[in-house]
This record gives structure tokens, sequence and C-alpha cells, in this order.
């Protein structure tokens, strides 16, 4: 490995457990064009930085560049270490999860079960990289709405990480992760005080690993919202809201899909409070950031336009709640 990438990988990890991704970009890029003509574009060693540029996209909601550089990665290592390898196993994950946040979960499903199945037999059921795999498919289910998949899924693998929750920095924070996930499949199905307090061990673990200005950190902030939310606890809910949001920002920006999802949770609650013009502004920021980062088709772009809807129909604005319903027809949703 020559000096020039080893220096490029030492500032790539430190940017990166800073989450400064946006500085991380060109160095991930520069790095790829040195291990393609040092090693050759069909070597492993090529595949496994396609794969890190591929997460550095989806994790920035650059969606069409992250699924071009997994789809190479996959290849490559389907060639090259082949198709029952954990490394190939980790790319489907990889592009699994992509899908999973497109909407489309027939495709990441596949590919989940897929990496499932490798796992399995190449590293055992006890491995974290199982219990990983196992923890995205059940956010696909959770999205699906497929809420009894989902639990039994997370409870697996929380089982399979409360073993080595301590044994380091990783582990612990993938231990906390799961609490949150399952928080989130609880809360689904209106157990909240179960999920309140998975959600309370798990913003204090991540508190103290990762800190505050964690993507981790800030989603298990929101979905502790969402439990005061639905408690009716509203200024918890507003406080925790927002600072969810400040920490999106922070590691974000203001354009990125998961700081819309935030405004949009956010929009949810004033709506319930009748503060109807700050649930608006919400809600069109959210629409705004979809429309440009995600386009017209994705799901996500048809659930601000729907929250819109719904919130002109309360407000008696029949004309506005039609212009903003999906197609122009339609059931509203929620």
């Amino acid at each position: 490995m020559s000096e020039k990438l080893q220096e490029l990988e030492k500032q790539i990890s430190i940017l990166s457990q800073q989450d400064r991704f946006k500085e991380v970009e060109p160095l991930l890029v520069q790095a790829a064009e040195i291990v393609r003509e040092e090693y050759g574009e069909t070597s492993p060693a090529y595949a496994t930085i396609l794969n890190d540029l591929g997460g550095l996209y989806r994790g920035t909601g650059e969606y069409a560049k992250s699924e071009t550089c997994f789809l190479e990665a996959q290849r490559i290592l389907g060639d090259s270490v082949g198709k029952r390898h954990p490394d190939y196993a980790t790319c489907l994950n990889n592009l699994a999860g992509l899908y999973r946040l497109t909407g489309d979960y027939a495709k990441g499903e596949h590919l989940f079960l897929e990496a499932s199945g490798i796992y399995a037999r190449t590293l055992g059921k006890t491995h974290y990289l199982y219990a990983s795999n196992l923890n995205n498919l059940a956010l696909l289910y959770q999205n699906m709405g497929d809420y009894d998949k989902a639990e039994q899924l997370q409870d697996e693998a929380l089982e399979i990480v409360r073993r080595d929750k301590d044994k380091d920095k990783d582990t612990t924070v993938s231990y906390a992760t799961s609490l949150s996930n399952l928080a989130a499949v609880c809360m689904a199905k209106h157990n909240l005080t179960k999920a309140e307090t998975l959600l309370q061990e798990a913003l204090e673990i991540l508190g103290k690993t990762v800190g505050v200005d964690d993507p981790y950190y800030a989603s298990a902030l929101n979905n502790l919202a969402g439990v005061y939310h639905v408690k009716g606890d509203y200024e918890n809910a507003e406080k925790l809201y927002e600072q969810a949001l400040s920490a999106c920002d922070r590691i974000w920006g203001k354009d990125h899909p998961t700081y819309a999802s935030g405004l949009v949770n956010l929009g949810r609650l004033y709506e319930a409070m009748g503060e109807y013009r700050k649930a608006e502004q919400c809600y069109l920021q959210s629409l705004d950031i979809r429309r440009r980062v995600l386009g017209r088709e994705h799901p996500s772009y048809g659930q601000s336009l729907n929250c819109l809807a719904r919130l002109y129909e309360k407000r008696g604005d029949r004309e506005k709640a039609e212009q903003f319903r999906p197609q122009g027809r339609g059931n509203l949703q929620s």
C-alpha cells in the first residue's frame, strides 16, 4: 500500500469518526482511484472501497450514485471471492439497505434474506454481522408494516449482541442501536412503556460512547420524542424533536432526507397541538427537500403531500387540500 493511500485512509477514518461526511467524499473518491490503479478494477480491495463510497452516498442521500457503487462492488466480489463469501453478503446487505430507503422493499427483502443465509452458513448465527443483518431486515419489515416479523427479528438480533455489548465501542453501539430499533417496533405496536424504557437505556449508552452529534443518537432521540408525542406529552416531544433536528443539521445539513423526516415528525406534533401554521411550514420544507433529493416518485414525497393535504382539509381549505393530494385524488394518509 502506497504512503499516499495510507495517509488518505487515516484522514478518512478521522473525519468519519467525527461525522464530517461532506469532507470525506473527495478523499474517498481519490482513494478509490489509487486502489484501482494499484490493485486493479477487478480486485476485492477496489470492491471494498466502492462499498465504502456507496455507503457514504447512501448516507448523504445521493441514492443513484450509491446504487452504482454497490452494484459494481457486488459484481466484482461475485467474480473474485465468490457468491458464498461474507464480503459478498455484506455488499448485498448494503445494497438491500439502499433499496429499503428508496422504497423498493421487494428487492431489499430478497437481498437481505440472501445475505442472511450466507452469514449463517459461513460465520454462524451468533456473529455480529448476522445480527446486524437481522436488524436491517427487521427495519424493512417495519417499513412494510409487518410489525410482528420486525419485533421477532429485533428480539433475536438483540439477544446476539447483548452477549458482547461491553466488548468494545462498536459492539456497545450495536447493542444500543438494537435497543432503539426494537423500541420503534414496540411503539408501532402501542407498547409505549417498553419503548420508553428501551430508548432511555439506548440514549444513555450512546451519549457516553458516541456523543450527541451522532446519527444513532439523533435517531434514538427522534424515537423517544415519538413516544412522548403518542403519550400526549407534547412539551417533551417538541423539545426532543428539535434536538434531533439540530443534530441532523450538524451531521448532514438541512438538505438531507433524514432532516426532512424529522420535519415531518415535528409537523405532525404541531398539527396535533393545533398549531397549523407551524405544521404547514414543516411539511412544506420537507416536501421541498424530498422533491429535490428523492424525486416526485419516491414514497416519502407522497407522504409529505399527504400530510399537507390532510392539514388543509382540517383547516377547511378543500381547494388547497385537493392541490396537494397525490395524483389529485385518493384517500388521505398519515
